[in-house]
């Protein structure tokens, strides 16, 4: 009869400590950005196992933290629009997949009132987008391919008193068309 080593805590090995390559969670200005819109990079840690990328941590600082997280799929070419909240930032992060991701300040006391951005996000360009409320955005997917995003918004959803209002993505009110 073969006897088997039993595994105790004591055979593994502990990681090595590790600093981030670039400034971590580090801010990315885009021109005429809309006020209060926040961009960080996110970095990824690769290996020959696969990758690892840190959506949010405390370690950013004490608006970091999350009461609510959940992942969106995008189905190929779908548009996801539009939708603002009164209460809430979405904070979203792409990591794969290309998307677009177009904002419109709809805030009437906004230094960028009626300023639109449009973001190619994705697996080229790995990002958290903090979104604050009142400001109307959408998602589209401009692959062949289901992509997906987490969102990791600043209010847990409560279904029975949703905060959140929508217009279909061809509403006339809304200078942005998509392809």
């Amino acid at each position: 009869m073969t006897t088997i080593d039993r595994v105790t805590l004591d055979d593994f090995v502990d990681d090595k400590p590790w600093l981030p390559e670039g400034a971590e969670n580090a801010e990315v200005r885009i021109e005429n950005q809309i006020a209060g819109v926040d961009l960080r990079r996110l970095e990824e840690r690769a290996d020959g196992r696969g990758s690892l990328v840190v959506l949010m941590s405390d370690r950013f600082g004490e608006s970091y933290r999350t009461p609510h997280v959940y992942l969106v799929t995008a189905a190929a070419r779908s548009v996801r629009a539009w939708v603002y909240h009164k209460l809430q930032s979405d904070r979203l992060a792409f990591t794969q997949g290309r998307l677009r991701v177009v904002l419109y300040d709809l805030r009437p006391d906004s230094p960028t009132y009626q300023v639109v951005n449009v973001l190619d996000v994705g697996a080229a360009n790995k990002v958290l987008l903090t979104i604050p409320p009142f400001v109307v955005h959408a998602v589209q997917n401009l692959g062949d391919e289901d992509a997906c995003f987490v969102n990791m918004p600043t209010r847990a959803y409560d279904p029975s008193n949703p905060d959140k209002s929508r217009l279909p993505k061809d509403h006339p009110g809304i200078p942005y068309q998509f392809e």
